[in-house]
C-alpha cells in the first residue's frame, strides 16, 4: 500500500510541475482529443474499456498468485 501511495504522490507532483511549466491547457489537450475520438466512434470506447478491464484483472491475478 505504501508503494502505491508513493507512486500516486510522485505522479501528482509530476503533473503539478508540468502544469506549472506548460499550463493546464497544454496538459489537457491529450485527454480532450481522446474523448473526442470516443464520441466520434463509440465502439472504440467499448474496445478500450474491455482492454482496460482485462489489464486490471491481469494485475489482480498477478498480485494474488
Amino acid at each position: 500500500m505504501a508503494r502505491l501511495l508513493w507512486s500516486l504522490g510522485t505522479l501528482l507532483v509530476l503533473v503539478g510541475v508540468l502544469a506549472h511549466l506548460f499550463g493546464w491547457d497544454a496538459l489537457l489537450w491529450i485527454p480532450e482529443a481522446v474523448l473526442d475520438a470516443l464520441r466520434a466512434d463509440p465502439r472504440t470506447y467499448g474496445v478500450i474499456l474491455a482492454g482496460a478491464v482485462l489489464m486490471l484483472v491481469a494485475r489482480i491475478i498477478s498480485r494474488r498468485g
